[in-house]
């Protein structure tokens, strides 16, 4: 399948994306340029490099003059390094084969939103690599304090029933300490909760200017779980269907976007309003879904659609015999197409 670009910039515009829409789940990712001797160059490039050095290092006045020194930087995306994560196949393995340290349901209620998360980014995207292996969960135990919550007051107690020193006169009252238990409730500190996040990694192969149509869909990993059977929570849809509503929102994510994409050479603008149509239709499902209480599953069976913006002055040129059907959302003209 030809139909993404470069995939350093679809691994940027993933984490524009991610901020945009207040997931939080993708590692700030930004745009670089960096040069390194293990970088692949042209031996022109290493040639040149090596001589514009020497240059210097025996002329330096007319090293001076040269614009870089050096290998030429490339650009890239620099992604920072999440630390205590695992693929997601390593935990969904280890909680089939032990059933006891499977997350408890107040966990399992916060797994849940997040997953939901991973689904509207990779949704939105149209991301095409995604597997259980190149989306992270990190999950920490609950932690079980072993220490007495009365511990210090029994210590006190011991301390006061203590023999008095010789000739010392005691007081009986004072002296009398009483073996009553402790209620259950205090015997043992609370035990924590344990925790869970999840970091979507590896969004190189996202933002198609087509949808797939070749025999193999590059379905969405995450499909074939039981959590995408579950229709959306009430969280995601108060989070996420007022901004996919609001058309203003949608249009400056394609602007920035395009700002992100304009920093490859071969940029194409027909190209790239090809890939806003495709993720203007992949947002039109989305919405439909959230707000018919769709699963992820019932949303990833929703035809394709793509959706194509058209100039108002090309509207009675193009489009005079569907005047009446078409569908005016955002004082701007768009139309759809099911593929």
């Amino acid at each position: 399948m030809n139909c993404c670009l470069q995939g350093y910039l679809s691994e940027v515009g993933a984490s524009l994306v991610d901020k945009k829409l207040g997931l939080n789940i993708v590692p700030t990712t930004g745009l670089v340029e960096l040069a390194a001797p293990t970088f692949y160059y042209g031996r022109v490039d290493r040639a040149k490099a090596r001589a514009k050095e020497r240059i210097q290092s025996r002329y330096p006045d007319l090293g001076r003059r040269f614009h870089r020194i050096g290998l030429p930087p490339k650009k890239g995306s620099f992604q920072l390094f999440v630390t205590g994560y695992q693929d997601a196949a390593h935990w969904f393995r280890i909680w089939e084969t032990y059933p006891e340290q499977a997350p408890p349901p107040v966990t399992q209620r916060e797994f849940q939103i997040l997953f939901e998360k991973i689904v509207v980014l990779d949704y939105v995207i149209r991301n095409t690599d995604r597997g259980n292996d190149n989306w992270l969960i990190k999950y920490e135990q609950a932690d079980l304090a072993e220490t007495p919550v009365g511990a210090n007051e029994s210590k006190a107690a011991e301390m006061e029933a203590q023999p008095p020193d010789e000739g010392q006169l005691i007081d009986l009252k004072q002296t009398r300490t009483v073996h009553e238990p402790a209620p259950a409730e205090v015997e043992w500190a609370d035990v924590t909760v344990p925790k869970i996040a999840i970091a979507a990694i590896d969004n190189g192969l996202a933002f198609p200017f087509k949808h797939p149509d070749e025999w193999r869909t590059y379905p969405f990993g995450w499909s074939q779980l039981p959590m995408a059977q579950k229709p959306f929570s009430e969280e995601t849809i108060n989070a996420i269907l007022p901004l996919l509503d609001d058309t203003n929102f949608v249009q400056q994510l394609g602007e920035e976007l395009k700002q992100v994409f304009k920093n490859d050479k071969g940029f194409d603008k027909k190209i790239f309003e090809r890939q806003l149509s495709v993720m203007r239709g992949q947002i039109f499902n989305l919405k439909e879904a959230l707000r018919t209480r769709k699963s992820p599953y019932q949303l990833i069976l929703m035809p394709a659609q793509y959706m194509v913006e058209v100039k108002p002055k090309k509207r009675k040129q193009r489009f005079r015999s569907d005047i009446d059907d078409r569908t005016d959302c955002e004082c701007r003209i768009l139309k759809y197409f099911s593929t």
